[in-house]
């Protein structure tokens, strides 16, 4: 480019030059030396004037390069220190979260610890009594074993003891025979799963399965309920973790019983534990019964405000008298209300009902309470709590609890 631009500097000043010679010789009267020596001189300042000219195009050329070349490392340094910024950012966050999951590893070993450490001492209480209960018998009587029942197979759940049944409980604990089931909670009238209500079975030695309605009865009088709740919480929140990752937007409800809200060693850690994942507040809600909530006196309450600051919501359950306090439900921060289907139809249309029937949804929407209805069996039962403009609903009908896959919860099978 730069030899073109030569080039044409000569071949014009040559042509001006050629010119301005010719005009001196036609027009100014010179003639000879004189006019070749004026067309030399011509043609020399012609040349030094494109000279000029040239350097100072190259000039604003060459500065341009040079801002365009100051523009590109700029651009390239402020990239790097984006760059830099961003693998600083990176850097805390792993440690963030790195310092994050050590302390719930932390929160989730204590209690673990603390749940192995009660059943052992429950194990050594219940070995005494069984020592001194023996050494106190009659002469000649023998206590009756489980292994003594008929082809050396345990005794049916329902035909157990109190005493055979809190036995295969601990047991089922100790061998981490403890099941997680999960029903689906559906959208009315879409019937669209939006969460799920996490439930417990054990398991006897032999695969009987014990249900709640079973174990709870025993358990509860025995002080073991917090063990299995601590074990449901561990299982629900894995199974919150998992549905994260698939879907957001869907939720579980894990079932609480008084005596954890009382018990003074589990319910201190039990925060610790919750403290460290109340990033899951919007995907898990503690359901308590209606007899739990009514009868809560000052430790329940500070439990659940506990609960509470850390962002969790709560669900009563097993309803018997849909006529409510909305007021106190929503102080205590109860979100859900679960009515079962026979209990809601049957009270409305004997007017047992404070407020008419079809006003009871619209009133718990005013405390920011969401109506589930549970125990639905049948597409009749549908068709009449849809008469209360119902948004969630809970049954056999939309699906059976059904046990979670190990691999989902990270246990071995």
């Amino acid at each position: 480019m730069s030899r073109l631009n030569t080039v044409l500097m000569v071949t014009a000043s040559s042509v001006i030059a050629g010119l301005s010679a010719f005009a001196i010789i036609m027009f100014g009267g010179l003639k000879g030396l004189d006019a070749g020596m004026a067309a030399g001189l011509i043609l020399l300042g012609t040349a030094q004037l494109f000279g000029r000219i040239s350097r100072t195009v190259e000039r604003r050329s060459f500065a341009k390069s040079l801002g365009d070349l100051n523009s590109f490392a700029t651009g390239i340094h402020r990239d790097l220190e984006r760059a830099e910024a961003e693998i600083e950012r990176l850097t805390e966050r792993f440690e963030t979260e790195t310092t994050e999951r050590n302390a719930e590893i932390v929160a989730e070993m204590r209690l673990i610890e603390t749940l192995v450490k009660r059943l052992a001492e429950e194990r050594i209480a219940e070995k005494k009594k069984a020592e001194t209960t023996v050494t106190a018998l009659p002469s000649g009587v023998v206590p009756l074993n489980r292994a003594d029942a008929a082809d050396g197979l345990p005794a049916n759940v329902a035909a157990m003891s109190d005493t055979e049944l809190l036995d295969t409980i601990r047991e089922a604990l100790e061998d981490n025979r403890v099941d997680l089931y999960l029903q689906p909670i559906v959208t009315l009238p879409q019937r669209k799963v939006r969460y799920y209500e996490a439930l417990t079975r054990l398991r006897g030695d032999r695969g009987e399965v014990i249900m709640p309605r079973d174990y709870m009865r025993v358990a509860e009088p025995a002080g073991i309920m917090p063990t299995i709740d601590n074990l449901l919480l561990f299982r629900c929140v894995q199974v919150v973790r998992k549905l994260n990752e698939r879907d957001a937007d869907t939720g579980v409800f894990c079932n609480i019983s008084a005596n954890s809200l009382l018990d003074s060693d589990f319910f201190p850690q039990f925060i610790e534990y919750m403290e460290h994942n109340k990033h899951l507040a919007e995907q898990l809600v503690f359901e308590f019964s209606q007899a739990t909530i009514n009868g809560c006196g000052p430790i329940e309450q500070a439990s659940l405000m506990a609960l509470s600051r850390l962002g969790f919501r709560f669900s009563m359950d097993q309803v018997t008298d849909i006529n409510l306090d909305y007021r106190r439900l929503y102080e205590l921060n109860i979100r859900y209300v679960k009515i079962a289907a026979d209990v809601l139809v049957s009270q409305a249309d004997d007017g047992r009902a404070d407020i008419r029937p079809e006003d009871i949804k619209e009133l718990m929407a005013r405390y920011g309470i969401n109506l589930i209805v549970d125990m639905i069996e049948k597409e009749r039962s549908v068709v009449d709590v849809l008469d209360f403009n119902v948004d969630y609903g809970q049954g056999y009908l939309f699906g059976t609890p059904r046990p979670v896959r190990d691999d989902v919860l990270g246990k071995a099978a």
